[in-house]
């Protein structure tokens, strides 16, 4: 007996010391399955949410060519990720902006797959089963196919927020936190924050639960957080003040919807599901049905906080904070939704796992053989990986088809590369067709530099008022100086036509190329070259 009790103890030091090696296996498995899935995305060669893609990168490659944005051009994001943008903006200079487009989309997969690997590291008290559940659940969910093939604030935001909220509950208690955790965990949601300000809401989440847990602890996190926030905008606050606060805070927090964009609370529900743009998307019943079931869950699984981990509690928090953010804010569209994603599936985990466990100390299990349970488990296994095998095609194939109809394809736009001279100065309603053309950077140092149309509007009434007369002659002074006008119709709305810039335009350029939602114009007129 007790050579065999000594034969068991090895073995059982080992199934622990096992233990880490395994989730890390699980971890890499489901970093690897997302990242596949999205690269996969990328050879799909239509864009898909094209207008960000070129806003971001035409920014960080202006901002290395010496063009400052707040300053010299319209941007009204903080400057968070130009400054990660920046190797590829740099790598763009020498290769070009359409290789530097695919580099960067490529990069924004890999941080999309992260996010889902940091998904299931932080439910992973749970268990093995419950850490692939989170993460293939974020991965395969159909807004994040889109953000992961495009250029966007979410994912690199996302990132650094689940980065920060993993070094506060890593290693499962905020008791463990030390000094030099909290400065890190302050500086990870000081660049979310850079990134995109809606890093503010997780944020306060993680802050309530330290000041709860531990008190200490606080003051470093909020600092760090702050001093990063604080030296990355110093720069851009010092060269332009007042565009920099007016573009990045009072425009953003003062935005006005149109009515297409808003969203009514119903539609913001059912895009939380993820599913919105796809011909499955639930109906408002349906989302509130499954949503009113998740609450159900959280309350039965919540409602002992004696028995709530730190880590639990935080994605409580979170879902609680981000949810409220998306349902609250003045403009919405559907992508945003990949924000909550992360914080909502882990959210149902945890509710299920911590349910299910009180279920099973109730009511005894019932006892089968291996092979049958081998059978059930190897059935379920192999079920959940034809549907998410069949979620992937069908997500892949909806989208591609989706940026088609709506004109993104790359062999309509090649007509501006084959058409405009390079080095030409060329202004762009969507700045995109200049980045996937590799028509982006002009040889005349007087070239206007238009990157956002949209963010420009911002300051001028919205697109819901007239534009101001002031505003259509700035974009007369962008015609003047022009030699290439690239539009997506023949008068797009978000240019602001009055009857006297109209006259102009036409009077000054000549259409000389056009194919499908791609329109070339020339400047012929008096000044043009």
């Amino acid at each position: 007996m007790t050579v065999l009790a000594a034969e068991r103890e090895p073995t059982t030091s080992a199934r622990a010391g096992r233990r880490p090696s395994d989730e890390a296996l699980i971890l890499l498995g489901i970093g690897l399955l997302a990242l596949g899935t999205y690269l996969w995305q990328l050879s799909v060669p239509e864009q898909l949410s094209f207008y960000d893609s070129g806003v971001y990168l035409a920014a960080a490659v202006h901002l290395v060519s010496g063009v400052v944005p707040y300053r010299d051009f319209t941007f009204v994001q903080p400057p968070g990720l130009l400054y990660l943008l920046t190797p590829v903006a740099l790598l763009s200079r020498l290769v070009g902006t359409h290789d530097g487009l695919t580099v960067g989309r490529a990069l924004a997969s890999v941080v999309t797959a992260a996010n889902c690997v940091m998904t299931a590291a932080l439910v992973r008290r749970h268990g093995r089963v419950a850490m692939v559940v989170a993460g293939v659940g974020v991965a395969v969910s159909p807004v994040a196919f889109l953000v992961s093939s495009a250029i966007k604030l979410d994912p690199f935001s996302l990132f650094f927020v689940l980065a920060g909220a993993l070094v506060v509950v890593g290693r499962g208690s905020t008791a463990a936190l030390s000094r030099r955790g909290s400065v890190l965990a302050g500086v990870a949601f000081g660049v979310a924050g850079l990134v995109k300000l809606w890093a503010f809401f997780p944020f306060v989440a993680v802050v309530a639960l330290v000041a709860w847990r531990v008190r200490r602890r606080v003051a470093a996190l909020v600092a760090a957080a702050g001093a990063t926030f604080l030296a990355g905008v110093a720069p851009f606050l010092l060269a332009a003040p007042r565009s920099f606060v007016a573009e990045v805070f009072v425009e953003q927090l003062g935005r006005k919807a149109n009515a297409a964009d808003s969203g009514s609370l119903l539609w913001r529900v059912r895009a939380l599901t993820g599913y919105l743009d796809t011909l499955v998307a639930p109906s408002a019943a349906a989302a509130l049905v499954a949503f009113g079931v998740l609450a159900v869950l959280v309350v039965l699984a919540y409602r002992r906080w004696s028995n709530v981990s730190d880590a639990d509690a935080l994605i409580l928090f979170g879902a609680v904070a981000v949810v409220i953010m998306l349902l609250t804010s003045p403009e919405t569209y559907s992508y945003y939704d990949y924000y909550a994603q992360p914080f909502l599936v882990g959210l149902a985990v945890v509710a299920l796992w911590r349910v299910g466990a009180r279920v099973r100390r109730r009511v005894p299990v019932p006892r089968v053989g291996r092979g049958t349970r081998r059978l059930v488990v190897g059935s379920v296994v192999a079920s959940l990986a034809l549907a998410a095998g069949a979620l992937v095609l069908y997500t892949t194939s909806f989208y591609s088809a989706y940026a088609y109809v709506y004109g993104y394809y790359g062999r309509w736009m090649g007509l501006v590369t084959r058409v405009v001279p390079s080095g030409a100065c060329v202004v762009y309603n969507e700045v995109a067709f200049g980045v996937y053309a590799n028509r982006l950077i002009s040889s005349d140092p007087a070239c206007p530099t238009v990157v956002d149309v949209y963010g420009e509007w911002m300051g001028n009434g919205f697109q819901l008022v007239a534009a101001p007369r002031s505003f259509s002659r700035e974009w007369l002074g962008y015609f003047q100086r022009a030699q290439y006008v690239v539009f997506t119709r023949h008068k797009p709305p978000d240019i602001p036509w009055d009857p006297g810039l109209t006259r102009w335009f036409d009077r000054h350029y000549r259409l000389v190329a056009s194919q499908q939602f791609v329109f070339v114009f020339k400047h012929v007129g008096t000044g043009g070259n």
